[in-house]
Order: structure tokens, then sequence, then C-alpha cells
């Protein structure tokens, strides 16, 4: 259900068309007041009146917070999606370049306005601080609109020209605001009142199609027949404001929204604007929840406080649908609406057990009631009860008292790095080709072979030595990655050393990879404990997580729980950074376990992590019968003696505690599941015990390393790992800022921090300045309790700090970057980062990873020296910082430093020697190729039946060569950078399907314009190798109308065994055809009238091969 039919039942109650009737008859300067359109009703309600207005209408919002603004937006959002709605508030970014001329709040009000006026009927949701900025005057706005229509013609240069002039920035591409592109025909442009920018397509001076498109992908969305748009960038030193937002609003046909008066009041009184609320009730106003008597009184309330039970809510709606009520049911997202319908049934199937389907005490019963129930993957923020019109609204969320979800609205103006930025590759940069080894990226040249022009990867190695790549073997180079800092060292051509460094790492990765698969074969042969599938108080219990499961979480869980229900004992490895919801899933294996009589071990490497684990534990279980306690140091002998006790009688379901638990005098009664957090953190004694329990018993380990998702795949069958990528989505994003070193800025965001009873994170990148920085901060807040805390400190004592400081004894901790990995400390919500230039993208994501974990708004400073003096790769890391406040994409940008060092923890620490010493990229490539070289040589019984499967595919061939006798390539006359260019060659190289091959062709088509002949031939030639490989061929040549194929070596068995008798087969259906000897070489020879032949040939053969059914891999 989307919520069409909630509007269609609230558009026909009495109480919609009263207040309808009554806001639609309102005069000029007149106003109405409205109490008790609770929850989300408000929206709903202003949704319809868009919806019922006349043509024009507009409806302005004024609510007293940026949080209030967004909760509208969102519901609107939902309600109507996002055509008809414009948010206008302050900018939430912070960093200014010294230089730069564009002003942040400047652009998103003049964006705001120029949005507007093409809006013709809309609902504007502002805040008290926008109506006191200065915008230009309605007719400056209006004079610089361009107006352009498809089959029109316009000057080209002037169009392209005029636009620069008006201050917008050429660029490769447009990705922000105030960025123009020109290529060929085509002109991108980003204009302001635009959430996505335009791309026109000229033919000479007639325009050809009008298009927006994703600046992420460069995507065309939609195309227009015509359009407007403003045709200049305002920059703070050439315009002079001075009319306000309310010059744009006309009292004929606007209505003001005021949601909240005397809370509305109190903000415009603090600006000192108290005349602006006054102009405001010149116009149409409606006053939404002010104080005293109001003339329209709704009989609704909030969705009542079910405290996550189902039950109480499975009452209140049958309650209901006694009286009749239409009842609405919303979740956010498809896994959570099924997941709400099956509890729920539970629920009713529980009932109807009982026979209870007459009406008693005003029920009804189940089936009637789940009849009444609309459902909808959508939702709301809060739900509502309208009481005489019979209208119910429930959300999950909020039933289990977990946060509703709002995706974070995309700025138009990011100026951050970006992942794509980060993978592509530019002259100067080190690459790895997997035969010759680590040279420097040259660029592209077009150089002839065989009379035909191509392209190749220009690489230089040791000594001044030249390598030219063609691009069929454009799949062998890789960009240069690794951990350390610093340049590789060059390989030399022709020296046997690079052969010597790879034979190295497949030897020592073998070994390790030996030992996994011999455990995983130890445990595959053990008799392990089958837990029984999810209870309904297992449904529940997860369903109350106070965060939504991102889709990583889900698969996580429920591979953990697979294993769990598995005979064969569970050995999975979960990897995913702090706050990423790795506990949640060890608490939800822990509340399985103990719910089957099992009992639980938590081990972790610290005393700090084990009393944190008991609180969270104990915190999340605390509405179920289960014992849990911890052990450690902090622990009395009396209370310690207690527990060896209980846990020997099965007085404890889960015991959580440091490698104490390993102890000969720790005996369990009935182990069933393991957990342990950081196994790398452990001793080798501990390991080696840990390694012996491991085979017969459940264990779950936990890492917040990351692991790479590749490396994940290419370790199956050798270690069972889940890998969680995405950080939950409805945490409040981290208010981050970036600012210079100012002593009242400072001390207002400490005093903040401790007035709301919060505590505080003073990081910086040296130990030497610890203290010189506590005399600071105790300067500035004479009262505030600090302590210093860094790695060269003795154990105990840095224990001792962070225990006082999980105690909530310290307000600030000051360290270096120690806190970057395992502490959580929900109550921690402000962290400053001194000399912020100085660390990582990764050091930094990791860092403000401390605080924003609980439901608190957190905040994050980053202190550096004057930015005029910082390099322009450190502000760019600094941007994205600020940008990716929701930690999405700029997360796992970050996170390639991270999965560089977490394949060392994985494989052992000596592998990031291996790593520098070939590149990351190949270095899993070899790790792929070890472990299945392993398991068909070593381990060929344990693996036999993926094998002989494996066994009857033919391994495609990346190898084979292509040469259709035409120029192929893509002319630099077409696509100018050679950053990009390279890219396509890659992707297209990369291609394993027409659909893929068929995508690229329309990006290409849509970026750049109709392709020259030189790149038709090119994805033809593409074409011919993605047939070519699946069936095994080594070489393909088109020349004089002959289509020759070499075929591999007599050594490729499953070439000979499957496909080669269907060739021979097909050979009288073929054109004419015959197979030629040329040395220890067999082509197959084909005549073709036109070369387009080839390509049904090639399919011929495919079709035939896939029906004697056989497959490549």
């Amino acid at each position: 259900m989307s919520f069409e039919q909630l509007q269609n039942v609230y558009n026909k109650s009495n109480i919609y068309k009263e207040i309808e009737q009554r806001i639609f008859d309102l005069s000029i300067g007149n106003a109405i007041s409205i109490k008790n359109l609770a929850g989300s009703l408000k929206s709903l309600t202003l949704s319809l009146l868009l919806k019922n207005a006349k043509e024009s209408s507009r409806f302005v919002i004024v609510t007293s917070s940026n949080e209030e603004a967004k909760e509208w937006y969102y519901d609107l959002l939902s309600l109507i999606g996002n055509e008809h709605i414009v948010l206008l508030s302050e900018a939430e970014k912070h960093i200014r370049i010294q230089d730069e001329q564009l002003d942040e709040n400047t652009l998103n009000n003049i964006d705001a306005l120029a949005s507007i006026q093409h809006k013709k009927q809309c609902i504007i949701i502002t805040t008290p601080q926008i109506y006191t900025h200065k915008v230009p005057k309605p007719h400056q706005l209006q004079q610089y609109r361009i107006a352009m229509k498809r089959g029109n013609t316009y000057s080209f240069t002037e169009f392209t020209n005029g636009l620069m002039l008006q201050g917008f920035e050429r660029k490769e591409l447009v990705e922000i605001q105030g960025d123009i592109s020109i290529r060929g025909g085509i002109v991108d442009v980003f204009p302001l009142g635009y959430d996505s920018p335009l791309r026109f397509e000229f033919w000479g001076n007639e325009i050809e199609s009008i298009r927006e498109f994703d600046p992420l992908s460069q995507r065309s969305i939609r195309e227009f027949e015509e359009i407007e748009f403003i045709g200049h960038l305002y920059h703070q030193q050439d315009d002079v404001f001075v009319s306000s937002f309310l010059d744009y609003i006309s009292h004929e046909t606007s209505y003001f929204i005021v949601d909240q008066k005397e809370q509305v009041s109190i903000v415009f009184h603090s600006l000192q604007a108290d005349d602006v609320l006054e102009e405001i009730h010149t116009y149409k106003v409606v006053e939404l929840d002010s104080l005293g008597k109001a003339d329209i009184e709704v009989d609704a309330i909030q969705q009542p406080n079910f405290s996550s039970s189902l039950s109480g809510l499975a009452v209140k709606l049958r309650s209901l649908a006694a009286i009749k009520m239409h009842l609405f049911l919303c979740a956010d997202g498809h896994a959570n609406k099924k997941r709400f319908n099956e509890l729920l049934h539970t629920h009713f199937e529980y009932d109807e057990d009982n026979d209870e389907y007459e009406l008693v005490d005003q029920l009804a019963d189940p089936e009637y009631t789940l009849r009444r129930i609309k459902w909808s993957d959508t939702s709301l923020s809060k739900g509502f009860i309208l009481r005489k019109d019979n209208i119910g609204v429930f959300t999950e969320h909020q039933l289990f008292e977990r946060q509703h979800f709002q995706p974070n609205k995309r700025g138009k103006r990011f100026t951050g790095i970006t992942l794509r930025e980060l993978a592509q590759l530019h002259r100067g940069d080190f690459v790895v080709h997997v035969d010759k080894g680590i040279g420097k990226y040259d660029g592209l040249v077009t150089l002839e072979i065989n009379n035909t022009k191509q392209e190749c990867i220009r690489i230089l190695y040791l000594g001044g030595d030249v390598l030219f790549v063609h691009m069929n073997h454009i799949h062998k180079i890789q960009k240069y990655s690794a951990a350390e800092d610093g340049a590789p060292r060059l390989s030399k051509l022709g020296s046997a050393e690079w052969e010597r460094k790879k034979e190295k790492t497949k030897k020592k990765l073998k070994d390790i990879a030996r030992e996994l698969i011999k455990l995983y074969a130890k445990r595959k042969s053990e008799p392990g404990y089958k837990f029984p599938e999810d209870t309904q108080w297992q449904k529940e219990f997860e369903a109350s997580f106070m965060y939504e499961d991102t889709p990583d979480q889900s698969k996580a869980t429920i591979d953990v729980k697979q294993d769990m229900q598995s005979s064969i004992p569970m050995d999975r490895l979960v990897c995913g950074d702090v706050g990423f919801g790795k506990t949640e899933i060890a608490i939800r294996a822990a509340f399985k376990a103990a719910q089957s009589g099992k009992q639980v071990a938590v081990l972790v490497p610290t005393t700090i992590l084990a009393h944190q684990h008991f609180n969270t534990f104990s915190d999340r279980l605390r509405r179920f019968p289960i014992n849990i306690d911890v052990i450690s140091r902090f622990r009395n002998s009396a209370d310690q003696k207690l527990i060896i006790e209980k846990i020997k009688s099965g007085g404890i379901d889960i015991l959580i505690g440091t490698h104490r638990i390993l102890s000969k005098d720790i005996q369990f009664r009935n182990l069933g599941l393991l957990i342990i957090d950081e196994e790398q953190r452990f001793g080798v004694t501990a390991k080696e015990k840990l390694r012996y329990m491991r085979v017969s018993v459940d264990t779950l380990t936990l890492t917040a390393t990351p692991i790479p998702r590749t490396l994940n795949f290419s370790l199956m069958g050798a270690r069972d790992l889940s890998v969680i990528e995405t950080p939950p989505r409805n945490r409040l994003p981290v208010y981050t800022e970036i600012s210079e070193w100012e002593d009242d800025k400072i001390k207002d965001a400490i005093m903040r921090e401790l007035s709301r009873g919060g505590q505080i994170f003073f990081v910086n990148d040296k130990i030497v300045e610890l203290d010189r920085l506590h005399q600071k901060l105790l300067a500035l807040v004479p009262s505030l309790h600090c302590a210093i805390a860094h790695g060269q400190m003795e154990t105990e004592l840095l224990e001792n700090v962070m225990e006082k400081f999980l105690e909530k004894k310290i307000d600030c901790l000051l360290s270096t970057k120690i806190v970057e990995s395992g502490l959580d400390i929900p109550n921690a919500n402000t962290i400053f980062i001194h000399n912020a230039d100085n660390f990582g993208l990764a050091e930094l994501y990791q860092l403000r990873g401390r605080v924003g974990r609980s439901n608190t708004q957190a905040y994050c400073n980053l202190i550096v020296p004057p930015i005029k003096k910082l390099t322009p790769t450190a502000v760019k890391r600094l941007q994205a910082l600020e940008e990716h406040t929701d930690l999405g994409s700029g997360f796992q940008l970050a996170m390639r430093d991270m999965e560089i060092r977490g394949a060392g923890n994985l494989l052992g620490a000596e592998q990031s020697g291996f790593i520098a010493d070939i590149g990351f990229e190949l270095y899993q490539q070899i790790v792929e190729e070890s472990v299945l070289e392993l398991k068909e040589e070593e381990f060929s019984d344990l693996f036999k039946g993926i094998l002989d499967n494996k066994k009857k595919k033919v391994k495609v061939n990346q190898e084979i060569s292509i040469d259709i006798g035409n120029d192929s390539l893509l002319p630099s006359s077409y696509i100018k950078n050679d950053t990009e260019r390279f890219d396509y060659y890659k992707k297209l190289y990369n291609v394993r399907s027409e659909t893929e091959l068929h995508s690229i062709h329309s990006e290409l088509r849509d970026r750049f314009g109709s392709l020259p002949p030189e790149a038709e031939n090119l994805l033809f030639a593409v074409r011919l190798r993605i047939l070519s490989m699946e069936l095994g061929f080594i070489k393909v040549t088109l020349a004089n109308n002959i289509l020759a194929i070499e075929l591999p070596p007599e050594s490729n068995e499953p070439f000979y065994e499957y496909i080669f008798p269907v060739i021979v087969n097909s050979l009288d259906v073929l054109p004419i055809s015959q197979f030629i000897n040329s040395g220890k070489k067999v082509l197959l020879h084909i005549s073709l009238q036109q070369d387009k032949e080839a390509i049904d040939i090639l399919l011929q053969l495919k079709h035939l091969i896939e029906h004697s059914e056989v497959h490549s891999v």
C-alpha cells in the first residue's frame, strides 16, 4: 500500500472536510487555530490541502528548528514525493575556504527560491533563521532565467560562454551546483533550483534533447521537452541583496502554517526579528497547537506506547476493529513490514487457538481484525488515532521504541574526494602488471598495429624500460595499493625477481590456508549440537532492536542462526566496524543458545570490554529470564568463587569475561556457544585453548577490523565469514564541524556536553602535547575532570583510567588515537580531534565513530591550523568527512586502508609485507588461487561435489586476443580525458554479458553523444570477445571475410571433452568451414559474406553448447 488509501479515507472524514473548508475560506490577514493534529496527522492534512487546493497555491510551514523541519519534510516526502516540497533551512556545512567566493547559505536560499519559482504549487518548509537572510529581488532572479526548448535554435557558443561569464566553472565532470562541462555538442550544467544537473545535447545550434542526470553515475534520469533555469551563480562580492524570503510569497495564493506559535515566537525573538512574525500574520495563517482555546479541536491522540509489547498492540487493534476503525500499519522497508506482519499474525493465531471468534468485551475476532488492516512498507514518523473519524495509523519503529529512519538529504555542493576518484588511474600512479610487476602508469598512446590504429597503455619500469599493454590485456593491470605509505620499488623488466615474490607469497598463503582448511575439515567430521528453529520470543527479541537492521546485519544474523541449526559445529567470523551491530548479532545468538538450555561464554580481550559487554547484554535481555554474569580481575575472590560454582551447576546462562574464562577451575555444565571478541588481541596460549574448543563447540568470533568482501569469497570453504559493511541507517548523523582553535568555541562545546550530563573525547596526534593541552583545557574550564590516556602507559594504569571514564567519574578523556578501536561509551557524545589534518581519512572515520552511539545528538569538532595553510588534499579529506556525516560512501572510501590492514589481521601480521611487495589486488588474487589449488590437490575429498561440478565447466579465457582488422578505439577527440578513457576501456574489457555491454553503449551515447566509427568497431570487438571467452578460444581474427578461431592446446581437457565435439558436429550447419593445423596450433576457419555474421555464428555455437549442458566459469 502507498499512502493513497489512507489519504482517500481521511479525505472523506468530517474533520478533514471542516479543516479544509475553514482554511480555504480564510481571507488575507486572518488566522485560524487548530489543536491536536496528533503525530503525523498534521503532515497528512497538509498533503491533502495541497492536493485539493487551487492551482498555484503555496503552503509555507514555519517550524522552530531544523529537526522539526526535517520531520515535516520526511513525512511529506512519504506522502506526496519530492516534486512539490521545498525544504528551506540553515546550511549545515561549516568549512569555509578563505578564497571561496560562494557562501553556502546564500546558495541554499537562492537555490530554494529558484525552485519555488518553477514549482507552481508546493509546500515550503522553513525555520525562522531563513527570514533574516537577505536575498536577490524577485525580478533580479527572473532576469537571469534561461528558457530552452527541444527543437529550437540557440547559439551554442553564446550559450556556453554566457554561462561561464555568469560564474559557472568549467569542469571535466559536473558534480556540484555551479559546474559546467562541454564535450563536443553536449553541455552539462548544474544550476541553482535543481536537485540534479541538466544535460543539453546540441546538433550544431539546434537542441536535440534536454535531460536531467544523476551526478554520481553521470547517467540521464529523464527527458524534458522544455525547461527554465537560472543562468547565473551568485558571488558574494558581485551581488548586493536587499530583499527577503517574504517578497517571493504572494498574499493571494499563499497560506502560512505556523507550527507551535509560542516556540516559533521565542526563536524569532532571539533573532531580534519579531517584526517578521507580525508580517507573516498579514497573510492567511493557520496556527497549529498554540496555547489556549482553538477554533478547531481535533479528537486525535498519539500512537500509544506499547513498550515493545505485541500483545498490547494486538489487543488495541482488536478493540479498534470492533468499532470498525480503518487500520493502517507502517514499517520502514519490505523486510520490516514482513517481520511485523508475521509477528502480528502469530499473536492472532494464538487468539484463534483459544476460539475467540465472537466479540468479547468489544474485541473483534482476529480474522476480522486482520482483514481491516492495510500494510505499508513506507512509514510516517509518528502514528495516531483519529477517534471520531475511525482512522488508526500505527508505526513499527514506535512500537519497538526504535528511531525512525530518515535518509540524509544529499548535498548539491559536495566537494570532498569520492570513491570513484580514489579508484581512478592518473598519469604517474603506481600500477601492478600481474606478469611484469610494479611500474608507473604513463597514460594512453595510439599505436598502429597490423595497419590498424589501437590504443595501448604505456607503463614505465626500472631503468627507463617501457611496456606497451594492449587493451586485450587490460585485466592484468591494477592500481597499486597497500597499507604502507611511501612509494613501492619499481620492477625490472626481464628479471625473475617478480615471479619469486609471487611464489614466496603463494607458498606462505598456502601454509596459512592449509591450516584453516584442516580445522574446517575437522569441524565437519565432529558431531555438534543442532539448535532448534527460532521461537516466538526470538522473533520478538530481534524486532525490538533499537536500530533497523542493515541488509548486511540481517544476512549475518541468518548465517549465524543457520550455522547453529546445523549439526556441524559453527566457526564463523563476523567483521564490521565498532557500532555496526556485531554485538547485537552475538546477543541474538546467545539468546538462541540460552533458550535451548545451553550456556554461553563470551570472551573479550580487556577487563573494560568485559564490563561493557555485560552492561550491553544485560540491558538488551532485561525483559527475559536469562542469568548473565561477568568475571574479571575487578571482581573480588568471593564473587569469583560464587560464579565458578554457579557456572558448574548451570545457574549462569551467559558468562562474560577475559581469558580468565579459559582457566581450569571454570567448568561449564553445558557449554553450547563460545563468542570471542577481537581474537587477534589474545596471546598464543589462549589461542591454542580456543583452537581446541572450537572444534566441538559452536564458535562466533567478532572483529572490528574490516575484511574485504572479495577476500571473504576467496576464503570460502576455509573460513566462514560474514562482513558488515553498512552502518546502521537510522542513527542520528554526527554533527561534524571543521574550525581553527578558538577558545570560546571549544569552551562552549565542552559546556554544552557537560550541561547535558555527557562526556568528551579530546584526541591529539602526539603524546608529547597531551600535558600542554591538559593545562589549556583546565584554563578554559577549571571544573573539568580530565584524564590522560595513551598507548605508552602501563596496561593496568590505562585500564584504570578507562574504567573511571566508563563509570562517568571522568568528564574528558584526553588521549592519542587509542580510542579509535573497541571502546563503546554511549554517554560520550562530543569528540575533539586536534590537528585533524595529520590523521588519515580512515583514522578520522574510526575516531568519529566513538560518538553518536546512542539516540543523543553527537558532535565532532575537527581542529585544524589556519585553513589557508593546509594542502588541497588535506582540505578535500576533511570536507569528505564533513559531508559524509551518514558514513555511507565516504565510509567505504576510508575503509579501503582499513581493509588492507584487515587482510593482515585475518591471515597473520607478516601479510602486510607481502601486500606492500605485490599490491592488494594481486594479493587477493593469489589468496583465491592458493585456496582453490589446495581444494583441488590436497583436500579434493572434502570438496568433491564442488570440484566435480567445476571440472565439467570450461574456464573462461580472459587472455583471449581479438583482432578485427579495423581501427578500434575510443578516439581522444570523442573522450578527451585520458583517465575517463582508461576507465571505459577497463569497463569494456571486463564486460561479461550483452546486457552490460548495452548499458555501457547507452552510457557513452548519453554522456558523449553518437559514437564515432572507431568506437563502434571497438564495441563490435568486445561483443566478439564476450562470446569467444565463454567458449574457451585463444584468439579470434577477422580478415578478408574469414573468421579465424584459434583453439586452446590439448591440455585443456574440459574444452576437448565438452565443447570440441559440439563444434565438430555443427560444421555441417555453419557456412563453409574447415580445421587448419598451423604448427602446434589448431585453427577453425569460417567463411563470411560480411564481418557482422561473426556474431551470429558465435551465438549459434554458444546456443548449441548450452543445450549440451556445458557452462563456463
